[in-house]
């Protein structure tokens, strides 16, 4: 071991001796083998200097439009594992990480919020880390920090405890934990609580450090806790409180806001939050009227606001308090995972992604797989609009909490085989790659499902992908962009996720089997230019302001635009089949109809569309395009009205889908109008970038694969030369994975 390393060491145990941990801080040295050393050089009276702890700089960087992972000015592997400290299996899981290459660990902490009468006590935490680099003295550490309050706060703030309608220690199955809301005096005590934390760590461990995880609420995930259940939070003094000062920014004077809820004689300082009876109806059917329903769109609004005001506050206290020198994160933005949440997206907490995205304090966003995605032969897809978060200059990282073979388990999309692990792993890395992502692998169970060399194989394989696009980045950039609106989505009532969850969550699924690759991305992008496409899919595009209609088909100019259920219904004067159709160049009528099933005419047959698809219930409201003639109509409703219909308009291909969700034949047939290229023309996840692709088989094979290359095509993985392109034969059977290159 060099002098440097002893050194660095020797500092270490000073520092906890300091704390009062001396002892401990001894027996680690002799475990790493140089507390002898050093107690030959003190018998000697060599002297044994302390150095400064020089801290790394970590940071995200933006080479040729990609985001990529600086530490001390250095591209790495954006690469992790994250697993807990004090289960048995650690050790042997970051020993064979470090084999592979990887040396960023994560891990979770608990903050120590400490007492105002109590004296600076983080013994507990310094232990933990120095446990870490004992056994791996390499890794480069980034602690999740638990940022919930203890109980000793909430007795101290009693109102600033999150309240249910009904009392969450009545409701059944619940803890009796206390979870805070995130205004302004738990904002104060939390930013202090990690300002002194950060500090601390930075003088103890910023030569080891990269940066820094706050978690809270649900899952230390920043979104509301029990988001999936019934019960409607929102009720305690605390949120009353913000809620009050919200309105007073918003709306600026007692006139303004009595015009926009039509109620005479309401006051900032006598405003309630919408009673849970009012939040859970949904008169107008699955979208919030955005003029009658005015005060429960404000209400959702300001939630949206304060969960992502507290996350960016946090953010700040890191940044400074590492004075700039390490990454910033945060789990946010789950927006297509919450569109399947039956009170409403809204109740999240998620849905004001931009004001995150505009904070420069934050460095990486993160999220597990989707869980709606992961099967073995699913697309292993994302939460979040991701290339809009490339586009704001940070880095997404994906949460692979894969249930590996190890785990026993097959819930959430476990496999039972270390083959079928291998292939998971495969793609849900790969796609990283391809994207530009980061991703920590995760021993979620704390039970070792990471603990074998033949799946670190699999980590070690993927270097050369992963080398490649380091030294030669490439901003992911595909033809096909799958479009969101947060607007919308908050503007979704209880109930509304029959419709949201196929048109946004599920639909991700079908995308990834289209045989082409796409984007997410939210509208704001779309609209102020910064997304180039040959097939726009607007998912979620229902709430528009008309001044936006000209601005978003002046940049989509010549590309197909499809629309999906309700585009530009919604705007702040109301409700207008007008917008709808200056959006889209389709003419429209409202429909009611005992379900929103359409079956393919027979010119839809002819383009590829095949069988009946959409939802068996009543869906209310529901559109059929009024002026649609024959040659344009490609599937009907029961009543024969024009369900889905395509149309050449001033700005490109225009077509229509009604009912809620998307087919892969759909998609194909809007890929064709595009120009798109499909690397497949039947259903398999696909994803590209530059010369590098990878395919996930969600069918058994043969496959054919059109590259669209004329050269070689290699096996980057094991080298074989695959065959000359454009179109290769892969003998593939359902849930496989290759990773191949165009040479």
């Amino acid at each position: 071991m060099n002098n440097k390393k002893i050194r660095a060491y020797i500092t270490r145990r000073e520092a906890l001796k300091k704390i009062g941990v001396g002892a401990v801080a001894n027996v680690l040295m002799a475990h790493i083998g140089i507390s002898s050393f050093v107690a030959e050089q003190e018998k000697n009276g060599v002297p044994q200097p302390l150095i400064d702890v020089k801290p790394i700089q970590a940071r995200i960087d933006i080479a040729s439009g990609a985001p990529r992972l600086l530490i001390n000015g250095k591209p790495i592997r954006a690469r992790m594992f994250y697993g807990g400290p004090s289960t048995a299996s650690f050790n042997s899981q970051v020993e064979l990480a470090s084999e592979a290459g990887i040396d960023l660990i994560t891990f979770e902490n608990r903050l120590p919020w400490l007492a105002p009468d109590k004296p600076l006590d983080y013994k507990g935490m310094d232990l933990l880390l120095q446990r870490v680099l004992s056994e791996c003295p390499k890794a480069l550490l980034l602690p999740r920090i638990d940022m919930d309050p203890p109980a000793w706060w909430f007795q101290s703030h009693p109102d600033e405890a999150m309240t249910w309608e009904i009392s969450h220690q009545d409701q059944p199955n619940k803890q009796k934990r206390l979870y805070a809301v995130p205004g302004q005096v738990y904002r104060r005590d939390a930013c202090q609580q990690l300002d002194l934390l950060i500090r601390h760590l930075e003088e103890q461990f910023g030569d080891r450090i990269v940066g820094y995880h706050p978690c809270g609420q649900n899952t230390g995930e920043w979104f509301y806790q029990d988001t999936w259940g019934p019960f409607l939070n929102g009720y305690s003094k605390g949120d009353r409180r913000e809620w009050r000062i919200w309105l007073k920014k918003r709306y600026g004077n007692n006139k303004t806001l009595r015009n926009a809820w039509k109620e005479k004689r309401i006051t900032f300082d006598e405003a309630e939050v919408p009673t849970a009876e009012a939040r859970h109806a949904a008169p107008y059917g699955i979208l919030r009227d955005p003029v009658e329903e005015r005060k429960i769109i404000d209400f959702t609004e300001f939630q949206q606001e304060l969960m992502a005001g507290c996350v960016c506050e946090l953010a700040h206290t890191a940044r400074l308090a590492s004075s700039g020198r390490k990454l910033v994160v945060f789990f946010f933005g789950y927006e297509f995972e919450f569109s399947t949440v039956k009170t409403g997206p809204a109740v999240s907490g998620h849905y004001d992604l931009r004001q995150v995205l505009q904070c420069p304090d934050i460095d990486i966003l993160c999220s597990p797989i989707s869980y709606d995605d992961r099967k073995l032969g699913d697309n292993g897809s994302t939460m979040t609009t991701a290339e809009s978060v490339s586009l704001a200059g940070k880095m997404w990282l994906t949460e692979d909490d894969t249930r590996t073979f190890l785990s026993k388990t097959t819930s959430y999309g476990g496999v039972q085989t270390l083959s079928e692990t291998r292939q998971l792993l495969l793609r849900n890395t790969g796609q990283c790659a391809l994207r530009n992502f980061a991703t920590w692998w995760m021993d979620l169970g704390g039970t070792g499902w990471f603990n074998d060399p033949e799946i670190w194989a699999e980590m070690i394989r993927l270097k050369t992908l992963d080398q490649s696009l380091l030294q030669n980045p490439l901003p992911y950039r595909p033809q096909v962009a799958a479009v969101i609106d947060s607007a919308s989505l908050i503007r979704v009532a209880a109930g509304g996720n029959v419709v949201s969850s196929q048109c946004v969550s599920r639909v991700r699924t079908i995308l990834g089997r289209m045989g082409s690759p796409y984007g997410q991305y939210l509208l704001d992008d779309v609209i102020s230019g910064k997304v180039k496409a040959k097939l726009y899919v607007m998912l979620a595009t229902w709430y528009i302001v008309p001044e936006q209609i000209k601005q978003l088909l002046d940049y989509t100019h010549g590309s197909v635009k499809l629309w999906c259920y309700a585009p530009g219904y919604l705007n702040p004067q109301g409700t207008s089949l007008d917008t709808m159709y200056a959006l889209t160049g389709f003419r429209f009528r409202r429909v009611e109809l005992p379900n929103a099933l359409a079956q393919p005419t027979t010119k839809g047959k002819h383009l590829g569309l095949q069988d009946v698809y959409g939802i068996p219930e009543v869906v209310k409201p529901l559109f059929a395009v009024a002026d649609a003639e024959d040659e344009e109509t490609l599937a009907c409703y029961s009543d024969g009205s024009a369900a889905i219909a395509m149309r050449q308009t001033p700005d490109g291909f225009s077509i229509f889908a009604g009912t809620p969700g998307l087919t892969s034949g759909l998609l194909r047939l809007a890929a064709h109008q595009a120009g798109v290229h499909l690397f497949t023309e039947v259903d398999c996840n696909v994803y590209n970038n530059g010369p590098y692709t990878v395919v996930h088989t969600s069918q058994d094979g043969p496959l054919t694969v059109d590259t669209g290359c004329s050269s070689h095509v290699l096996d980057m993985l094991s080298g074989e030369n695959l065959g000359k392109g454009p179109k290769i034969v892969l003998p593939l059977k359902k849930g496989e994975t290759r990773v191949i290159k165009c040479a």
